[in-house]
């Protein structure tokens, strides 16, 4: 997979292990509040769980730091975006229901999911979709990927409407689904685009 994926405005670059400045740059943005739980994750308390964070979690095949460009070169991580396994809060939905079975079941296999967020700060600039679109056009040209799907909670429209201008559409929402990291409930939208709806 490629470890480095470049947009107009964007780097998406493997994250660094034991770096300091790496760290402290995701801990200024997974520390706040608003953003860690809508994505299913606490969010951080110390640069250090950053740093434990990025070698444990981040720093794999699949996984970008999100940079913005510039003529500095600085290139500091300000969000995260991930080409995951499908996971059960997709599959077991898709499975209970016989019609979802039948139309996407197909596309369950040979697929990814979508994980990501972007620090506060650069919220409404459209980096977002821009950084989707490079890792959808990994996931279909490079990884021959089926499908992509992904995930929102009900009460995080604005995640939706990334998937949208990138073309993924709703399948199905689910109630009261479990998310452990948080110890929370809540109601969840799926969302997928297939190979056949990227290469229109």
């Amino acid at each position: 997979m490629r470890a480095v994926v470049e947009t107009e405005r964007l780097l998406l670059r493997p994250w660094k292990v034991n770096d300091q400045a790496e760290a402290e740059s995701l801990f200024r943005y997974a520390s706040d509040t608003r953003i860690g739980p809508r994505c299913g994750w606490r969010p951080h308390m110390s640069a250090a769980e950053s740093m434990g964070d990025i070698a444990n979690l981040l720093a794999h095949d699949g996984n970008w730091a999100i940079t913005i460009k510039s003529p500095d070169g600085s290139g500091e991580p300000v969000g995260c975006i991930e080409l995951k396994p499908v996971s059960r809060h997709v599959i077991n939905p898709i499975e209970a229901d016989p019609e979802l079975a039948a139309q996407y079941g197909e596309s369950l296999k040979n697929a990814k999911e979508l994980g990501y967020w972007i620090g506060r700060p650069f919220w409404g600039r459209g980096y977002m979709p821009e950084a989707l679109n490079a890792v959808l056009g990994v996931a279909f040209e490079e990884l021959h990927s089926s499908a992509v799907w992904g995930g929102h909670y009900v009460e995080n429209p604005q995640s939706g409407c990334v998937m949208e201008k990138c073309g993924m559409h709703v399948v199905c929402a689910t109630r009261h689904d479990y998310f452990a990291l948080i110890d929370e409930y809540h109601d969840d939208v799926v969302r997928i685009i297939t190979k056949a709806q990227w290469c229109r």
